[in-house]
């Protein structure tokens, strides 16, 4: 029965599907998914999280039996709504398409490291897996422990996520350091119980804190594979020596701009085990261990262990990650204030 859930949540909408631009604001967004379904499609805005950019918002247009379908609202909207939709197809639910590579596509990296990149691209997904499959899923839960130092103390925080559609929920939970909490966010409103009292807050400000806390954003690396490997740059990548586990493709040195370094790839499972890339901060150092599959096409790792520019180093320990066509009921509820003794 859980199978079919999982297959029910990230089927809908066949294998074809139109998307907006990548935008900051999510009204921009909001408008273009008005002039899709004044048009009679099924659309809706989708939260995406790329490593580097941070949170973008993304209308999807989804329903269509076949690619002429999907290719004439892609035109037709594009026109309406002045801006660029482009077509995705999913493998996985559909027959394979026959692609052709642009006349202007960058140069293939060097000899060896492409089949070990594209590999990897499959192993995590491919361009319709990963975040952006979580962004179509229609309800996302996910635990994980984060352990870290402060002042000199080995702290472990346990995190409850769950969203669906615009509703939120985290549960934050120290382990004796710092208060348990709960942080809801809906269309109705939003609050925040800690410390024995619920408190009114901005919906806005709730969902952006909580969302801190989702998949896309602790697992970033993980789940947005495609974009790490396949960004401006990686053209010319090579094999290099150096790997601890299967064999490491990447430049030899830190590049000039953000963007990465190198990634340790399993070439029996495809699967990254370190990577390292430059961010405006510094360099970051990831080791990726564990993995699993939470859905056809969304895999992550059990463990991540982190090293941040400033030195500091955390272990994040993934205890759930799952996809369901709605959350039990009662999930998104307002905390209630406890009675006092």
């Amino acid at each position: 029965m859980f199978l079919w859930l999982i297959a029910a949540a990230l089927a809908e909408g066949g294998a074809w599907w139109i998307e907006g631009p990548q935008l900051a604001e999510r009204a921009r967004a909001e408008a273009l998914e008005q002039v899709a379904e004044r048009a009679g499609h099924q659309a809706r805005v989708v939260k995406r999280f790329r490593l580097g950019q941070g949170w973008e918002f993304v209308t999807l247009v989804e329903g269509f039996a076949d690619e002429p379908a999907a290719r004439a609202a892609a035109t037709r909207l594009g026109h309406d709504g002045g801006v660029e939709f482009v077509l995705v197809h999913d493998p996985a639910r559909g027959p394979r398409v026959r692609t052709e590579v642009a006349a202007d596509a960058p140069a293939r990296p060097g000899p060896g490291a492409d089949a070990l990149l594209d590999a990897a691209r499959v192993a995590h997904g491919g361009p319709t897996g990963g975040a952006a499959a979580l962004a179509r899923a229609a309800s996302v839960h996910f635990v994980f422990e984060r352990q870290f130092s402060l002042d000199a103390k080995r702290v472990s925080v346990r995190h409850d996520y769950w969203r669906e559609g615009a509703s939120r929920r985290v549960d934050v939970a120290g382990g004796g350091f710092g208060s348990d909490s709960r942080s809801v966010a809906t269309a109705k409103g939003a609050w925040v119980a800690a410390a024995g009292s619920v408190e009114v807050r901005d919906i806005g400000v709730v969902v952006g804190v909580i969302d801190t806390f989702a998949p896309e954003a602790i697992l970033g690396v993980a789940l947005d594979v495609h974009t790490l490997l396949a960004a401006d740059g990686t053209s010319g990548l090579l094999v290099l020596e150096g790997a601890e586990v299967g064999r490491r493709v990447g430049r030899g040195e830190d590049p000039s701009s953000p963007g990465l370094a190198f990634v340790d790839i399993d070439p029996v499972t495809g699967r990254m085990a370190y990577v390292r890339y430059l961010t405006a901060a510094g360099p970051v150092g990831v080791s990726l261990s564990g993995w699993a599959e939470a859905a056809p096409g969304v895999v992550y790792p059990g463990k991540l262990e982190i090293e941040r520019p400033d030195g500091r180093r955390e272990t994040i320990l993934v205890q759930r990650l799952e996809v369901f066509p709605t959350a039990p009921a009662g999930t998104f509820a307002a905390p209630e204030t406890p009675p006092r003794p």
